[in-house]
């Protein structure tokens, strides 16, 4: 699939190929101007590729029946400011051609799934903040019941307890069987969550990475313990430990190392031993994602080209 602006001379989509299977959770990733939205856009029927086909269910994108199966998260919702909460959700609800018998139940259901505070249901959406906002459109996407979901920055301007709410609708959608596009630069959120990434530059998509099965690679892992009473110093042993483990230790303080691991396998048995000798470890997490190393990459070569 083609897609270009300007009668031609900018080429926002460059044959791109691709296929996400139902149940699929699936990321797309790149630097600004990389197509993500364009690709988005052209997914949703909102706009026409110059050239290629797109196939949801075996149907163009355009379809009514597709679009009535199809929910969309859009970067920058636009609202009714003068309408509230509750009657945004009824627009949407009668649109969807939802049971108006079940109406109520299902508004308040799905307020209360992204956890809007209660006192803001029947508030103007003038009075909004980015974050309620934010909340009130995942809602929206919750009351056509869709099959296919677009999420263009879903978590952007939510707290840390909004962003919870959209990993527990994207789990939920994944155990239902409900296909989901996610277009983030949240790359640990999107490492969290999804199956697989594409990783698109100038329109194109550069690699297809699948998160589930592939190899993460060397990596820096961030292991603290709880700081107390010890034999010794416990930077020094800490260090002497990992050493006879095999394992490089990057930078170690009293109650917390960063150690450079081969991947998956040593990390987990590196802190499995660390927390056998003794040591009370509280966290550990890798510093780099390997979505971040994938954009490291791609920027060496471009500048090797």
């Amino acid at each position: 699939m083609t897609k270009t602006y300007k009668r031609g001379e900018l080429r926002a989509l460059d044959g791109v190929n691709l296929s996400v299977i139902t149940g699929e959770v699936f990321g797309l990733i790149g630097p600004n101007g990389a197509g993500k939205s364009t690709l988005l856009g052209c997914l949703l029927g909102l706009l026409r590729p110059d050239s290629g086909t797109i196939r949801i269910a075996g149907k163009p994108a355009d379809f009514l029946s597709i679009r009535r199966i199809t929910g969309y998260v859009p970067e920058r919702p636009d609202f009714e400011h003068w309408m509230t909460g509750r009657q945004f959700l009824k627009y949407h609800h009668m649109l969807a051609g939802r049971d108006p018998v079940t109406r109520s139940a299902d508004i308040d259901q799905a307020l209360s799934t992204v956890q809007l505070d209660p006192s803001a249901w029947d508030r103007k959406l003038g009075s909004y903040s980015r974050g309620m906002l934010q909340r009130l459109s995942l809602a929206q996407l919750l009351m056509g019941k869709p099959q296919v979901l677009m999420l263009d920055e879903p978590t952007l301007g939510l707290d840390p307890t909004g962003v919870t709410v959209v990993r527990k609708l994207v789990s939920d959608f994944r155990k239902s069987g409900i296909v989901a596009i996610i277009n983030s630069h949240q790359l640990d959120e999107v490492e969290r969550e999804c199956d697989r990434v594409a990783f698109m530059r100038e329109g194109r998509i550069e690699r297809v990475e699948n998160l589930r099965t592939s190899p993460i690679g060397p990596y820096v892992l961030f292991v603290r313990w709880t700081d107390q009473e010890r034999n010794g110093d416990s930077t020094a042993s800490i260090a002497a430990f990992a050493q006879s483990l095999g394992v490089t230790v990057k930078e170690a303080d009293r109650c917390w190392a960063r150690f450079i691991v081969s991947g998956g396998t040593e990390a987990a048995h590196l802190i499995r031993e660390i927390v056998r000798a003794g040591f009370p470890v509280e966290e550990a997490v890798s510093e780099r994602t390997r979505l971040e190393k994938l954009f490291e990459k791609r920027d060496e070569v471009a500048a090797d080209e």
